[in-house]
């Protein structure tokens, strides 16, 4: 999803209900970068597929109730397969009458979290159908979706442009295709070797070492000391084997260069959290 659809969060979205199985539409809220300065306030309406969503949306923020507000509150997936049930009445008293009227039976909120990289706010998945989220929402497309969006985000915070980043490190399959367990070795395009700043490298176990020249060869580049780029590459490939066999066995790496000091971050497309049932 990424490589097709980055850096533009919005141009993501607007391709979720195609990408995603069995939804109607989608909505994304977002806020502040969940543990880092307050770049942002309470998580607003970013994207909505369709009026419908956008009510949804609106209703969440106005009732204070909700799928999304309880994802992002409890930074875990949150279903709701079947609104028509007493359950959901009671939890969201008013929430739920209203997503009723709007004709919405199934709901979903995915919390914004890509590995230890998280921002305030959910992706909201509805269907006007109950039990038709129920099947589709506990597999990793949909998490990895969220996960996406998540890094997307990232890269808007961090106001950089990675653009041209994205479009060399294309990588030949999308983060779903990974999540349905096809591999992620990319082309060579990908893990080859480069010195240009900011890069955007998805890397596998087959692909740790390569990418761990790059960064050791990145470092050097620009500035780092022959100790000063062990230590940085040492630390840098101890976090990409933990998103390796911790995260879900492949991950991106972000590099980029602000105020004379280099920058790293490392995010995953693991499981996570199952999404909340009730019987």
């Amino acid at each position: 999803m990424v490589r097709i659809y980055g850096p533009d969060p919005a141009v993501l979205c607007r391709a979720g209900t195609a990408l995603l199985p069995d939804i109607a539409g989608l909505g994304l809220s977002a806020g502040r970068f969940a543990g880092g300065p307050p770049v942002g306030t309470t998580p607003h309406t970013r994207f909505s597929s369709d009026l419908t969503g956008s009510m949804l949306e609106a209703a969440q923020y106005t009732l204070d109730e909700g799928a999304c507000r309880d994802a992002a509150a409890t930074r875990a997936p949150v279903l709701a397969a079947d609104l028509t049930g007493a359950l959901w009445t009671r939890r969201w008293p008013r929430f739920t009458p209203a997503a009723l009227r709007a004709g919405i039976k199934a709901v979903c909120g995915l919390p914004l979290h890509a590995g230890a990289v998280r921002h305030d706010g959910a992706v909201d998945l509805h269907h006007q159908a109950p039990g038709r989220l129920d099947g589709s929402v506990a597999e990793n497309s949909a998490l990895a979706f969220a996960a996406a969006v998540t890094e997307l985000l990232t890269l808007e915070r961090l106001h950089l442009d990675f653009t041209e980043a994205f479009a060399a490190g294309r990588q030949g399959d999308t983060v779903l295709d990974v999540a349905a367990g096809k591999s992620v070795s990319g082309p060579a395009a990908l893990v080859s070797d480069t010195t240009g700043l900011p890069p955007a490298r998805w890397f596998d176990r087959a692909t740790l070492a390569m990418v761990r020249r790059q960064v050791a060869a990145l470092s050097t580049h620009h500035g780092l000391s022959a100790h000063g780029t062990h230590r940085w590459t040492l630390a840098v490939h101890e976090d990409l084997i933990n998103a390796v066999w911790h995260g879900g066995g492949h991950g991106q790496l972000l590099m980029w260069r602000r105020d004379g000091r280099l920058w790293c971050e490392i995010s995953d497309h693991g499981p996570g959290h199952r999404p909340h049932r009730h019987a």
